[in-house]
């Protein structure tokens, strides 16, 4: 059995999370036999290099240096880094999409740790088929061992339609079959392999397909990027994490009418932006998740949760109480169908599907009765599948 313990996480645009995960695995006898390993590595995202919007963010040109430093500061230092992505802003010009993956190189060759493995994200890979990405930084899919567990890096971004193609599939069912059941997996990739919100292209087109190889381990951990803000998901034997950016936070899915950056906040700045450090346990298996700021600093408070399930064509609660300026955890689950979860006026939404987990991190900065509702058709009864959100001071 898993067990999942988040003690503490962060809605869009706050500090942060730890996320403890430990798996039960293996058996006894392979417990008393396993040797223990012990890592660490770091996870940064949606660098975005080339991006030069002063209104977006006033320090474009030296957000990633500011990540890097903290990155050096860590004590100790990781074993290896792993960017998850959108390297380089998007641009038309096949020179000019070259020129920014060179510098983004060079930037990210400051950190200290030589180790560092890439993966594109789309406004990298998209418009080229990721024949840029490949000739500054290599593979954009690939697998590797370190430590007793395996990480498989898949590129779902380098076709513009957001799949990933059957050359790769091929490839990523070899090298699932190399391993045993028991095998401790990590997936890296930029997009998430589950529809997110696909109406911002928050998902991978054949994700269904994707993780249907993983389907023989026990557990899975999945990180990615694209984002722009820490989400959490477990769908069937995978857990999935997002992380957030370091140039821009985006906001979260379905709270606007259209998908773009948040503006930069002078009383707040740097707001979202961050890196995770991955604490890594082979026997018995766990992985710790600590979210960091630009500037290295975490927060470990644990945040309350409250479980909230949807079934035609109710919400159980359906009255909730939060405090204004406190972070809650909500813990969302579909008994039966797909449900939607929608508070406009304090900007949640998330899509509920049946044995998955949603989970949202709230800090509401204003009190009053607030309602929400299901907003994916249900059934007859789904215009009265409602309930109200009481902020409290």
């Amino acid at each position: 059995m898993n067990q999942v313990n988040i003690r503490s996480i962060s809605f869009f645009g706050l500090i942060l999370t730890i996320i403890l995960i430990s798996f039960t695995s293996l058996s006894a006898s392979e417990t008393k036999t396993a040797k223990a390993e012990e890592f660490s590595f770091v996870q940064v995202s949606d660098t975005h290099i080339g991006f030069n919007d002063s209104s977006i963010n006033s320090d474009y040109q030296g957000t990633l240096e500011k990540v890097i430093a903290s990155i050096n500061n860590l004590s100790p230092q990781p074993d290896f880094i792993v960017f998850t992505g959108d390297l380089a802003h998007i641009t038309d010009e096949a020179a000019e999409r070259h020129a920014r993956l060179e510098r983004f190189a060079a930037i990210s060759r400051q950190i200290k740790v030589k180790d560092i493995r890439y993966l594109p994200g789309e406004h990298d890979a998209a418009l080229d088929s990721g024949e840029a990405f490949k000739a500054v930084l290599g593979k954009t899919y690939y697998s590797f061992e370190y430590k007793g567990v395996h990480f498989i890096a898949i590129d779902n971004v380098s076709d513009p339609a957001s799949i990933v193609g059957d050359a790769q599939l091929k490839w990523l069912n070899k090298e699932v079959n190399k391993l045993d059941q028991n095998a401790r997996v990590v997936i890296l990739t930029h997009r998430p392999l589950f529809d997110l919100y696909p109406q911002w292209d928050w998902w991978t087109r054949n994700g269904a397909d994707v993780r249907s190889v993983f389907k023989k381990f026990k557990d899975v951990m999945a990180l990615y990027g694209h984002v722009h803000q820490l989400n959490a998901a477990k769908i069937d034997n995978i857990t999935f994490y997002s992380a957030r950016g370091t140039m821009y936070p985006l906001p979260a899915p379905g709270s606007v009418s259209k998908k773009a950056p948040v503006a930069w906040d002078a009383a707040a700045p740097y707001q979202g932006l961050g890196f995770r450090k991955i604490d890594v346990k082979t026997n018995p298996a766990e992985y710790v998740l600590t979210e960091y700021s630009v500037f290295g600093s975490e927060e470990s408070a644990s945040p309350a949760v409250i479980k909230i399930t949807a079934k035609k064509f109710t919400f159980s609660p359906d009255q909730i109480v939060l405090k204004k300026g406190e972070l809650t955890e909500l813990d969302l689950t579909s008994l039966d169908v797909e449900h939607g979860f929608n508070c406009p006026d304090l900007g949640i939404r998330a899509d509920i599907m049946p044995g998955e987990v949603t989970v949202i991190k709230v800090k509401p900065n204003k009190t009053g009765t607030f309602p929400f509702s299901c907003d994916v058709y249900c059934g007859a009864g789904h215009d009265d599948m409602s309930g109200t959100i009481t902020v409290k001071e």
